[in-house]
């Protein structure tokens, strides 16, 4: 059972954006077919997911790698955006993704605005820090208000922006890094 959420993610990214950022480069190694062997199979995975042995390249432009997830969520570029996720280690999506412009708005600030429940799921799916303030103190569920979609604000991470201030616990120890209550 999927949320209703994620399975519009998938589909919308579908295997053609998957496949061309994962298998860009196969290097000269034939995909295995319906009828091929589990070893085979399995090779080709591990290669594939593990090695990213045939991963496409990250562009090179004049834009800061902090700069690409910025550029790719205005133009709801979904194939950069996984391409520069599927590229950013899990310990370095934040660094990457968390990098503001000059309002302090990250790439999930702005697919807030943008309403774009795809790009809202894949960046929360990654661990993009939903508690993230821009400038102004704004987070990125006060850009998914402002924006009016509901179907973002139905995401189940983007809850954790809800801090249910009745039932915080005063004698924990602060930590680095805060996390709400989820009502």
């Amino acid at each position: 059972d999927w949320p209703v959420e994620l399975i519009k993610m998938m589909s919308s990214i579908g295997n053609k954006i998957f496949n061309s950022v994962w298998e860009e480069s196969s290097q000269g190694r034939m995909k295995p077919l319906v009828d091929s062997t589990r070893k085979e199979k399995e090779q080709w995975i591990h290669a594939k997911y593990e090695q990213k042995l045939f991963l496409a390249p990250l562009p090179c432009t004049e834009l800061s790698l902090g700069q690409h997830p910025l550029r790719a969520t205005a133009d709801e570029d979904l194939q950069m955006a996984v391409l520069l996720l599927v590229h950013s280690s899990w310990d370095k999506v934040e660094e990457t993704f968390g990098e503001g412009d000059r309002d302090g708005r990250t790439a999930l600030h702005l697919a807030c605005h943008k309403g774009n429940v795809v790009l809202v799921q894949l960046l929360i799916w990654y661990r993009v820090d939903v508690m993230a303030q821009d400038a102004h103190g704004n987070t990125v569920l006060a850009y998914t208000w402002q924006a009016s979609r509901q179907e973002c604000i139905n995401v189940p991470w983007m809850l954790m922006a809800i801090p249910n201030l009745s039932r915080r616990n005063n004698n924990r120890k602060s930590s680095s890094r805060r996390v709400p209550t989820i009502i």
